[in-house]
């Protein structure tokens, strides 16, 4: 008996099987928003305990957050191309552009260009999509298929600044200042504080001939955004300005 009781108090000292924390999409993401680093690691213990597409979801989710784009984007791309998964049609597509997404943010646009065919293949491709063609098309400076992409987005998504701004982009670089002010203009009336919207106003302003307006925009970028990757173009285009 005494061996029974002892072997029974040995049991309930040794730690169980590790209790998933998270154990739906709502908590993991409550738990990025918390914090990422844990999230990770019970986004690996959910997938332990079967947990399966939505647990390997929220690992790459918990990744991006952490920074660890490439990783993210292959794990994403490997869900989506897994034939054995179970998903649906349209959620391989979207697990797709969150691949394309992760990609672009990782500095690599030829992947990312890639998964989004791999998309549109399974799909026609929704604004969110087209966008973020446009952005891996103006990464490699093919500012025609931006362009095509844009509008085509635009033509859903009206009112979307950042697309306004990267069209501005796109006309810009193709030449065409006068086109791309009325884009850059519109982009920042949408949304005053998005740091596009500002560089490609202050751009296309100093291409039209408005220096005052130009330096303008760009200060104002620099005010709002000082640690925003276009506040380093902006100084630099502020100096060249007559």
């Amino acid at each position: 008996m005494r061996r029974l009781i002892a072997a029974a108090l040995l049991a309930a000292a040794l730690p169980g099987p590790a209790v998933a924390a998270i154990t739906n999409t709502d908590e993991c993401k409550a738990a990025l928003a918390a914090d990422p680093g844990r999230a990770r690691e019970d986004a690996a213990t959910w997938e332990r305990q079967g947990g399966g597409v939505p647990a390997r979801l929220c690992s790459a989710a918990a990744l991006a957050a952490l920074g660890a784009h490439a990783t993210a984007a292959q794990m994403l791309t490997a869900v989506a191309e897994n034939p054995s998964r179970a998903m649906s049609t349209s959620l391989r597509a979207a697990t797709l552009a969150d691949a394309a997404d992760q990609w672009l943010a990782a500095g690599e646009p030829h992947l990312a260009r890639t998964v989004l065919d791999q998309s549109d293949a399974l799909t026609p491709p929704d604004p969110r999509r087209q966008v973020l063609a446009a952005r891996a098309a103006a990464a490699e400076s093919d500012w025609p298929a931006a362009e095509t992409a844009l509008r085509a987005a635009l033509a859903t998504i009206s009112d979307d600044a950042l697309a306004h701004a990267l069209l501005a982009a796109a006309l810009r670089n193709q030449g065409d200042a006068a086109a791309a002010l009325p884009e850059a203009e519109r982009a920042a009336v949408l949304d005053p504080d998005l740091p596009e919207a500002l560089f490609e106003q202050g751009a296309a302003r100093a291409e039209t001939g408005d220096s005052t307006g130009a330096a303008a925009a760009w200060l104002a970028l620099i005010d709002r955004h000082p640690d925003s990757s276009l506040a380093g173009p902006a100084r630099r285009n502020l100096q060249r300005l007559p």
